[in-house]
């Protein structure tokens, strides 16, 4: 296979014969067979690094835009108008990897990730992971936003069935307004700045909705639960 630069000079050359007045047919059907592998050559090329590029973008166990993907997403609908963040972090998930094993962590985060993407694509929002159990989310901003988290809610904490198993793991979501802010969003100075500003709020908001602070709850992370404390924190029953 020609290098780039090899693929180049090629194109030159069919290029000079294609547009020299006095070319034969002979010479046209020539700089023609050289065009026509090399350009086939070059979409393929084009194909494979856009897949390659889609595949960076999308998280491959839950099928989310990264964080990347996402926050350039984010920051058009933060342009566009009024817009609303969401901060999405599963409680007691961790007990899930550490009891059955990442396979089925596997399972609920795709579960979520399935979740998501079906009630942003009904509420006119753009979901993300983050990372980890944590998700994002933005959409424009309405009245009825309350009710439109509360679906999410619902949505998420459904038990997830997997292999015989009914997990079920909870989720506090914190919620953050471009209204709410002190930054003037028809600024398009401030889009990558209100953005940052609607994350820090909502990620406040989140850890409030779990009822302790960050550093309460990474505490709470590390320490070992008991048997007593497991089964008050997450329910594991065979399905029926």
């Amino acid at each position: 296979m020609p290098s780039a630069i090899e693929t180049g000079a090629l194109l030159d050359r069919a290029r000079t014969d294609l547009a020299r007045p006095d070319a034969s047919p002979h010479e046209l059907r020539s700089a023609l067979a050289q065009v026509v592998p090399a350009a086939e050559m070059l979409l393929a090329e084009v194909s494979t690094l856009s897949g390659q590029l889609a595949q960076a973008r999308t998280c491959p166990v839950t099928g989310l835009p990264t964080r990347a993907a996402w926050t350039a997403r984010a920051r058009e609908i933060v342009a566009a108008g009024p817009a609303a963040a969401l901060l999405v972090d599963l409680d007691a998930f961790k007990p899930v990897n550490d009891r059955f094993g990442h396979d089925v962590g596997d399972a609920v985060l795709a579960a979520v990730g399935s979740r998501l993407a079906e009630w942003a694509a009904a509420e006119g929002a753009e979901a993300g992971r983050l990372g980890g159990d944590e998700f994002a989310v933005i959409l424009p901003d309405t009245p009825d936003l309350p009710a439109r988290v509360a679906r999410l809610y619902a949505a998420l904490t459904r038990p997830v069935c997997h292999e015989g198993l009914r997990l079920e793991v909870g989720a506090s979501i914190g919620t953050a307004r471009t209204a709410d802010t002190d930054l003037d969003p028809g600024s398009a100075a401030t889009h990558g700045a209100l953005l940052s500003a609607l994350l820090k709020n909502a990620d406040t908001a989140m850890y409030r909705a779990k009822g302790r602070g960050r550093r309460g709850r990474r505490l709470a992370r590390l320490l070992p639960l008991s048997p007593r404390r497991l089964a008050d924190v997450l329910t594991f029953r065979k399905a029926a």
